[in-house]
């Protein structure tokens, strides 16, 4: 008796701890996402990805991935702001968007106006492939050319963390990005299809904040 009992109560422990931990698989995305996968500026994200014709949530993407949405970000290699774009590029695309020459690149729609312009223009030079695109915001076109006419792109680490997120922000932030939106309808997005990647990007992305992988 005092054995069956036992057995019991280890069952029910180790059921319990199974619903534990599927719950916290399942729902600790949805309750951290915002702080795992911070969105800030969205509506200048929206602004200006329906500006030059270019997906929102890759333009949140990128500045996730670059500057974590830090107006203030510095490189030591030199790139600054929200996009991480290096002085010489800075000064072209504000010849580009008709800035200013002056203009602060610390200032979050400049930052933004900049990027996603570079974005499309970088999508322009790929012929809308848009991870030899992403990889020629990392690399340069120079640095990105090789992988033009191959499937480089998309195995590059760069790219990968960059379509993780697109990913994240096309499920989590749908209606924050304007999907819902006609005018900004820029790509079908499957949520329930993409719910798995996205926990799985989440805890990825949780551990490399928690141990600064």
């Amino acid at each position: 008796m005092m054995a069956n009992k036992k057995k019991k109560i280890t069952i029910s422990i180790i059921a319990l701890l199974m619903i534990l931990v599927v719950s916290v698989y399942f729902y600790l995305p949805k309750m951290l996402a915002d702080q795992v996968y911070p969105l800030k500026y969205e509506d200048l994200i929206k602004k200006y990805a329906t500006k030059y014709g270019v997906d929102p949530a890759w333009v949140a993407a990128e500045i996730f991935v670059e500057s974590r949405f830090d107006p203030n970000a510095e490189s030591g290699t030199g790139p600054r702001g929200l996009g991480q774009m290096a002085r010489s590029t800075f000064k072209t695309m504000l010849d580009v968007v008709g800035r200013p020459a002056n203009s602060n690149i610390y200032d979050p729609e400049v930052a933004i106006d900049t990027t996603t312009a570079h974005l499309r223009d970088l999508m322009v030079w790929s012929k809308g492939n848009r991870q030899l695109a992403t990889a020629a915001y990392n690399l340069g076109t120079g640095g990105a050319a090789p992988f033009k006419g191959t499937d480089g792109a998309s195995n590059f680490g760069y790219v990968k963390k960059v379509d993780h997120a697109i990913t994240v922000y096309q499920t989590n932030y749908a209606s924050e990005l304007g999907y819902n939106s006609s005018q900004i309808q820029l790509q079908e997005v499957n949520l329930q299809d993409k719910q798995a990647e996205v926990r799985g990007y989440f805890w990825v992305q949780l551990f490399q904040n928690i141990f600064h992988i």
